[in-house]
Order: structure tokens, then C-alpha cells, then sequence
């Protein structure tokens, strides 16, 4: 098997089949009950509110938060500084 078909294949269909699957409902839900999106069920059932308001957060607030900005490190590091 060649070494470079992950990344001169695999990887790029892979990446446009989950943007597809994620943007196509999101647009969708934006377009019809903007009450579907991400964004209002991360509102609504983890409890997320706005970063800047004084109010205790939860524990689903938290892990989504930490694991977000795990992510955001962890890839940028990877790709553009090859560290990670």
C-alpha cells in the first residue's frame, strides 16, 4: 500500500464527507428553526451561557469548553507547528 494515499486520498474525501454532513443539516436548521443548530442545543442542554456573564458553569459547560480548547491546541500544534 502506498504510504502517501492517507494523505493525497483518504484524508481529503474523509474531511469533505464529515463538512458535508455537518454543514448541509446546519445551514438547513438555520434556514427553517434556527432551535436545531449546534449552537442552541449546546445552549440549551449543556447550559452553556456567555462566556463573560458572572454565573456559575457547569460541569458539561466545563468538559465542552476544555475539550474544545484541547482540540484547538492540540491541531494547531500538529499542523502548523509539528509539534504535537
Amino acid at each position: 500500500m502506498d504510504t502517501q494515499l492517507w494523505g493525497n486520498t483518504y484524508w481529503p474525501i474523509g474531511l469533505t464527507c464529515a463538512s458535508i454532513a455537518f454543514l448541509i443539516p446546519e445551514l438547513y436548521a438555520l434556514a427553517t428553526n434556527s432551535a436545531n443548530t449546534l449552537s442552541d442545543y449546546c445552549w440549551r442542554e449543556l447550559h452553556v451561557s456567555r462566556a463573560f456573564e458572572l454565573s456559575g458553569h457547569g460541569v458539561a459547560w466545563w468538559c465542552s469548553f476544555l475539550a474544545w480548547l484541547l482540540f484547538v491546541v492540540v491541531i494547531t500544534m500538529h499542523i502548523w507547528y509539528r509539534a504535537a
